[in-house]
């Protein structure tokens, strides 16, 4: 037997007897709110802080990391690494992984459905763990740490090193306070994982996210004037009002061709088709029931696939606009309000080759621990992948859990079934990339 067969045989069986210790980890990781702040009226960046310095605490009291670091870009907003220390004289084989700490809340709707287990409570029910966080991504972050520490704990010498991190901001795209600065302190290799919730498929491929926002002014008036508003006037005469929502719906109908467009013409071999499409959010108008809306505002956003640029997609929607407006009397003299990106952030598209060594590495590592085949498939979701890989950091997403299990809604889930799955696996990729010295 091989010093990596030998290894691999040590850590799936302290693995196997330590699952119950695995379980309640998760359990109390759960339990500590870290409610993403930006998503609720009150400030709950304690709520981040003290989870983040639980879990460091609990990685300093493991005794394998050479480092364990924690630091804030905004109060509170806590990001915390890892590093547990090769032996090997160069990086080739260092690896990373990552997950968020930041959850979306529970709101009062989703509350009053929660009817397995508690929000907060990480009870197990049925061979699952259920509350905020298990699947997304808590249950992945305990995985890919209890795989590190029973490594160590086997007394596994590794050659390339293992970086950890979890940070904060992801679920609001906040990536200067969070991911951004893994990267800017140092923390990087040569393949990294994210463990949001794929399902175990691994995604190469995510697409492009870009949100906008646009405003159109209108003119108010009485609802009893609308004739005065859409009729031809004797001549001289002005129209009393101009409905911004009916403005803003030529521009919606022009933005609807070019998804169209897109729909038809820009393909990716890795994504369904039509899977590159704008999303109309969120819409405001109007000030009242009885007055001819004044203004009117769209938000939303742009999916689009790798082999387009943003500043080409944003360039595209803003000609469907400009078409809109040249046509339009009011809206040439009163051009809406466009705001591409919406906020300071765009998410480019990720696009990983399957035959990058270290996608095979975690192929073979699946392989080895479900002895089934892993799918290759195009992400449903953006994340931090799509930060990091503008920054020249190589990552793909796998972990436990899925959108289906609950997550952003009521009654979150995760098996218990899949964490320790996933624990096995992020060991055997572990072992077999940075090698056992």
């Amino acid at each position: 037997m091989g010093k990596k067969e030998e290894a691999t045989q040590k850590v799936m069986q302290l693995i196997d007897e330590k699952e119950k210790e695995i379980v309640q980890f998760a359990q109390e990781y759960v339990r500590h709110k870290s409610i993403n702040t930006d998503l609720v009226e009150e400030d709950t960046t304690e709520q981040v802080k003290e989870c983040q310095e639980w879990l460091a605490e609990q990685l300093r009291a493991m005794g394998i990391f050479s480092k364990v670091d924690i630091w804030e870009v905004e109060k509170n907003r806590a990001n915390v690494a890892a590093v547990l220390a090769g032996k090997g004289s160069n990086n080739e084989n260092d690896l990373m992984f990552d997950g968020h700490v930041d959850v979306v809340p529970v709101t009062d709707e989703q509350a009053k459905s929660w009817s397995i287990g508690t929000p907060w409570g990480g009870e197990i029910i049925d061979g699952k763990i259920y509350g905020r966080g298990t699947s997304d991504m808590k249950g992945g972050n305990t995985a890919f740490i209890w795989a590190t520490k029973l490594i160590a704990d086997a007394g596994i010498k590794l050659n390339g090193n293992v970086f950890l991190s979890v940070v904060c901001g992801e679920e609001t795209g906040q990536h200067e306070i969070g991911c951004d600065t893994v990267l800017e302190r140092g923390y990087k290799a040569p393949f990294a994982v994210i463990a949001e919730p794929s399902d175990f498929q691994i995604y190469t491929v995510l697409k492009g996210e870009i949100l906008f926002s646009i405003k159109v002014k209108g003119k108010s008036t009485h609802i009893a004037n609308r004739d005065k508003c859409i009729n031809p006037l004797p001549a001289g005469e002005e129209p009393l009002g101009v409905s911004a929502i009916d403005k803003m719906w030529k521009i919606q109908q022009a933005i609807m061709d070019l998804e169209r467009e897109w729909a038809i013409y820009e393909q990716h071999p890795m994504i369904p088709p039509g899977g590159t499409f704008i999303n109309i959010n969120k819409i405001i108008g109007g000030s009242s029931a009885s007055s001819i809306p004044g203004e009117c505002e769209v938000i939303g956003s742009l999916c689009y696939q790798p082999g387009l640029k943003g500043m080409d997609v944003i360039a595209q929607v803003k000609t469907a606009i400009d078409q809109v407006v040249q046509n339009d009397y009011w809206l040439r003299e009163n051009p809406p309000e466009v705001t591409i990106p919406w906020t300071t952030f765009n998410k480019e598209p990720v696009e990983i080759d399957p035959n990058h060594p270290g996608v095979k590495t975690l192929v073979d590592s699946f392989k080895a621990v479900t002895k089934s085949e892993p799918e290759i498939v195009s992400a449903p979701i953006v994340c931090d992948a799509n930060f990091w890989f503008q920054d020249g950091q190589t990552v793909v997403v796998c972990g436990p859990g899925s959108i289906s299990m609950g997550l952003h809604g009521a009654n979150e889930y995760l098996p218990i079934e899949d964490l320790i799955k996933a624990c096995r696996i992020y060991a055997q990729m572990i072992i077999n990339w940075c090698g056992v010295v």
